[in-house]
């Protein structure tokens, strides 16, 4: 008893010693975006920065610390949803160290993290070949024993054995939705498998901004690294490809903008492209920043028509 004693405390300390190792990194990146936010409302000689992003130039941006305000709300909104989501997985991931990744007890834990947060689509166990072996809730039995040892996230995961957060991708059940995945060791170090949980992009981050933008000027959007939309107000872009998708190719502003906002952590500028209502052109003014877990990086932009 006082062997496993021992050993599970290491556990906890290692687990312990990532959570603050992210928490630490991820103010760190907050710190920095408020930073950098306030560099560019304070330095007017952007005006002749190469990376404008609209015929209307940088410079010619006003300043708008309410807007920069509001952006870094919702980075902080964001990213304590998925801190706390990344918590819940990380404490699930030691629960099963002891019980196991199937059976009534290791059912019980999957059951608790779904029923933590309504997010939580489904939560799985994964076993060291890369097949789910249990599910919650009970709708999603039927993956039990499925083959996803060939999809990108469970091959990253199985080889590094860290924890992750994926792009959006296709799951087995039968949506589409980015997942936490975690390691799951045994008391004496030996790699169980993993635990993860899915969670729809639209539902999660819609719950969270979608309130705090009622009775203000301002839209907002998210983006992968790869283009892939995860949220808009406008549902008809949520799912489409910036980069690629036909009713973005008019807009060579926008296209430039999310080129620089994949490469460049946060930022302002400007482009054109259609109302929600999509009947006509406008000028909007944007300020992005970057919220994201596990080196896996989203791009948030709050934008609002130019006046």
């Amino acid at each position: 008893m006082k062997k496993l004693n021992t050993l599970h405390l290491k556990s906890e300390g290692i687990k312990d010693q990532g959570v603050l190792s992210e928490m630490m990194r991820k103010s760190v990146c907050f710190f920095v975006s408020i930073i950098l936010i306030c560099i560019l409302l304070a330095v007017n000689v952007l005006a002749s920065d190469q990376n404008a992003t609209s015929g209307q130039t940088l410079g010619e941006l006003k300043p708008d610390g309410q807007m920069a305000f509001f952006l870094i709300q919702q980075q902080a909104d964001i990213q304590g949803s998925l801190n706390d989501m990344d918590t819940a997985v990380a404490d699930a991931s030691g629960q099963l160290s002891v019980v196991g990744l199937e059976g009534t007890n290791a059912r019980k834990i999957l059951q608790n993290l779904t029923n933590s947060s309504h997010h939580i689509a489904e939560a799985v166990t994964i076993s060291p070949e890369g097949k789910i072996v249990a599910a919650e809730p009970a709708i999603y039995y039927g993956s039990e024993g499925a083959d996803i040892s060939k999809q990108e996230a469970t091959v990253r995961f199985l080889k590094t054995k860290n924890p992750l957060l994926s792009p959006v991708f296709p799951l087995v059940e039968g949506f589409n939705a980015f997942i936490v995945l975690y390691p799951v060791f045994s008391p004496s170090g030996a790699f169980m498998g993993g635990i993860s949980v899915s969670i729809k992009p639209g539902d999660f981050l819609g719950a969270i901004i979608s309130p705090k933008l009622k009775g203000t000027n301002y839209s907002a959007w998210l983006i992968q690294k790869d283009g892939l939309v995860l949220y808009d107000p406008d549902p008809s872009q949520v799912g489409k490809m910036l980069f690629d998708d036909p009713i973005y190719k008019p807009y060579p502003q926008l296209l430039n903008l999310g080129r620089t906002m994949v490469e460049e952590r946060s930022g302002i500028g400007a482009y054109v492209f259609l109302t929600k209502a999509h009947d006509k052109n406008v000028t909007k003014e944007v300020y992005w920043t970057t919220v994201g877990l596990h080196s896996t990086e989203w791009q948030l932009a709050v934008t609002q028509i130019a006046p």
